[in-house]
C-alpha cells in the first residue's frame, strides 16, 4: 500500500508541471509566430513604400521605366527585399499594383512633381538605386 502512495505522489509531480509547461511552450511558438509575421508585415510595408516611389519618379520622368525599375519592384526583389517566403501571395501581388497605380497617381497630381526639383538629392539618389539594381 505504501509503495502505491509514493507511486502516486510520484507520478502526480511528475504529471503536474507538464500542462504548464505544453501551455508555455505553446506560447512561445505563437510568440515565436507573430514576431515572424510582424518581421514580414514590416518589410513587406517598406517594400510597397519603395514601389510607390520608384513609380512616381517614373510618373515624374526622374527615371525612364527601363533604367532598372523591374529589379527594384518585381516578384523576385520582393521575395529578396522579405526574406523567407518562398511564394508571392496573391494579396502580396495585388498590394504591389496597388503601389504601383497609387505612385504613378501621385506623380500626374500638379505640382507633385516639384518635389525633385526641390530636392534633387532625392532624384540623383533614385537613379543611383535604379542603376544599382540594374548590376
Amino acid at each position: 500500500m505504501r509503495i502505491f502512495v509514493i507511486a502516486a505522489l510520484v507520478i502526480a509531480v511528475v504529471s503536474g508541471p507538464a500542462p504548464s509547461h505544453a501551455q508555455q511552450a505553446g506560447q512561445s511558438t505563437e510568440s515565436f509566430r507573430a514576431k515572424i509575421k510582424a518581421k514580414y508585415l514590416e518589410r513587406r510595408d517598406r517594400f510597397m513604400h519603395r514601389v510607390k516611389e520608384v513609380y512616381f519618379a517614373v510618373g515624374c520622368k526622374v527615371l525612364a521605366r527601363e533604367a532598372g525599375i523591374l529589379p527594384l519592384t518585381s516578384n523576385e526583389s520582393y521575395l529578396a527585399f522579405v526574406g523567407d517566403q518562398t511564394i508571392v501571395d496573391t494579396k502580396d501581388e495585388t498590394l504591389r499594383q496597388a503601389a504601383m497605380q497609387e505612385g504613378l497617381d501621385r506623380a500626374a497630381r500638379p505640382g507633385e512633381c516639384d518635389y525633385y526639383r526641390r530636392h534633387p538629392e532625392a532624384a540623383e539618389a533614385m537613379r543611383r538605386a535604379a542603376a544599382e539594381a540594374k548590376r
